[in-house]
């Protein structure tokens, strides 16, 4: 997989940057993606920190804090069947019509409510990982093409099958400063999914702009999909933003001041976002963490 090599050489190559400039533009350094890696464990133990073999090994991190795993999440249907659309993204039924209310947040009909008192909410109320970006945050608009390999295209699909589970896993990216996730899909046997399969579970908006195919890093012989980290930063620096902004009116406000969002809370809400990118795999347990 030449991506995959492409993306190993990347991270390999870029220095190691343990400075803290998470208020400023939402990456994290590697010491805090330690702490915000204890804080999703302590708070959900079905996440768990996990070593790598020797030759794997990140030495600028924990030998026995490598990365994050959850095992065994189940996935119950298709992302077509779970949003309601065919398989060449029309919708079956009506179109769904979108609001966009008084501070820029999404509101679909098949949604109850978005309610600006509460970030969780925000961020399930419909509310599309695009709409955050930053369009003009560094790695926006010059990253190269993730637009899926042809060989897997003829594949046959899944749709039949009810059930599948996913372990899900969460590591440093020290070219983009941000956690990046890796998924590895089983049928209801437990038979590895293809790539072509795993890629049903992925919402169409987000399937050919940041889902690639890549040998999983933290392991030998192993391929997943992984959720390309390049808006990763700037999503979070636009919540930021949102939050303190929520959490600010009526009072003034300094540049200098601490963000709303404590950087141990930044894989809470990493997996807020990314869960609309997989909706239908059920690994998003966070609703009460902040």
């Amino acid at each position: 997989m030449l991506r995959s090599k492409l993306s190993s050489l990347r991270e390999y190559l870029t220095p190691i940057n343990h400075s803290s400039n998470f208020a400023t533009t939402g990456e994290i350094s590697p010491e805090e993606f330690v702490q915000a890696g204890d804080y999703l464990v302590y708070k959900f133990p079905t996440w768990q920190w996990s070593s790598a073999p020797e030759k794997l090994r990140k030495d600028f991190l924990p030998h026995d804090k490598q990365y994050l795993v959850t095992k065994h999440v189940p996935s119950y249907q298709r992302c077509a069947s779970y949003l309601g659309v065919d398989e060449n993204g029309e919708d079956e039924e009506e179109e769904i019509e979108e609001e966009i209310d008084g501070d820029g947040w999404v509101k679909s009909k098949r949604v109850e409510k978005v309610s600006k008192d509460d970030l969780v909410q925000d961020l399930e109320g419909g509310q599309d990982i695009d709409d955050l970006i930053d369009e003009t945050a560094e790695g926006g608009d010059d990253d190269e093409d993730y637009d899926q390999d042809d060989d897997f295209q003829h594949l046959g699909s899944n749709n039949n099958s009810s059930l599948r589970k996913y372990d899900l896993y969460i590591t440093y990216s020290t070219s983009y400063r941000v956690p990046k996730l890796y998924l590895v899909g089983f049928n209801s046997n437990g038979i590895p999914l293809l790539p072509q399969q795993m890629f049903e579970d992925i919402s169409g908006d987000y399937r050919d702009k940041t889902a690639t195919i890549e040998s999983l890093p933290v392991s030998y012989n192993t391929t997943s999909v992984s959720i390309h980290p390049c808006k990763h930063s700037s999503v979070m620096k636009v919540l930021m933003a949102h939050v303190k902004r929520r959490g600010g009116e009526g009072e003034e406000t300094t540049e200098d001041e601490q963000p709303s969002i404590r950087v141990d809370q930044y894989l809470i809400i990493f997996l807020k976002f990314i869960a609309s990118v997989t909706p239908g795999i059920e690994y998003d347990y966070t609703m009460d963490a902040l």
